[in-house]
């Protein structure tokens, strides 16, 4: 498998407010240092760009081979769920590995996952473990660990994110069965997941770290109220499709209400020990 192509396509959403220089890494991250490379990249400019993202993309896709870049201009702004769903019919391929337009992808990342893959055709959705770094520095901070196999995963599911969507490939087929992501604002693929399992998807994580997430210290434990509506559209939605009881919703808004107004620091100290224990 080494250095070579094969049938699988990267789906990359990009907004004006990406840093280029990260994205510039990102897309040298997804190819030029892969051992398997894909055989399309999908690139949707989620609205207008700026002059030197388009310059980043422009020399990116001179570089690579002719016809491996698909570009989607959309016209204005859709927001990430409508941009990857856009992006998903631009695929031409049935297995597509999403990618942010900030995050590195390690080098035997999609080696690793393909091979999963075609050994396992009754999975589809497959993610890995990640660590995540500073911005600026690339300085790691912490490995997001979430459970390796399906059950598990399902149980997780119910209360966080049982898979890190930057480092994910799925079966376009299975994702367009089900109507694509979601259209909420944030945590769409938390929604996504929830309608998947609920419509009978199989899922795995791989145990090895193959994807480098770029994350602020103490992000998630800095959001507050503003970010609690969004939290409770999808918790509303995951009970609207039966994948939680309404004990469980209950529940799960009341935690995250009393998370989101608590003091700052304490917060902060809270979320340091939850992603010690779960990642």
């Amino acid at each position: 498998m080494n250095s070579v192509s094969e049938q699988f396509s990267v789906l990359i959403s990009v907004f004006k407010n990406d840093d280029p220089r990260y994205l510039q890494v990102a897309l040298q991250s997804v190819f030029d240092l892969q051992t398997l490379k894909p055989e399309q990249i999908v690139i949707v400019a989620d609205g207008q760009l700026q002059p030197i993202q388009r310059d980043v993309i422009d020399k990116f896709i001179k570089d690579v081979r002719e016809g491996v870049v698909t570009f989607v201009q959309l016209p204005k702004n859709i927001g990430l769920a409508a941009a990857l769903n856009e992006g998903l019919l631009h695929c031409r391929n049935e297995l597509v590995a999403r990618m942010d337009a900030d995050d590195i992808s390690l080098s035997t990342r999609f080696e690793k996952q393909i091979e999963f893959m075609n050994n396992h055709p009754d999975i589809d959705v497959c993610g890995t473990l990640i660590d995540e770094i500073d911005t600026e520095t690339e300085v790691y901070i912490s490995t997001r660990k979430v459970p390796l196999h399906h059950d598990d995963i399902v149980n997780f599911a119910k209360k966080r994110s049982a898979v890190s969507h930057p480092s994910v490939i799925f079966r376009k087929s299975k994702v367009l069965a089900v109507g694509g992501y979601p259209l909420f604002r944030k945590s769409q693929d938390f929604a996504l997941w929830s309608l998947l399992i609920v419509n009978n998807a199989r899922f795995a994580n791989l145990s090895e770290i193959l994807l480098k997430m770029r994350s602020g210290h103490d992000l998630m434990a800095r959001r507050g109220l503003a970010y609690l509506k969004y939290e409770y559209q999808v918790i509303s939605f995951q009970h609207q499709i039966g994948f939680i009881t309404t004990g469980q919703f209950l529940k799960f808004a009341m935690l995250r209400t009393f998370f989101r107004i608590m003091p700052s620091g304490l917060k902060k100290g809270l979320y340091k020990i939850v992603r010690k224990r779960h990642g």
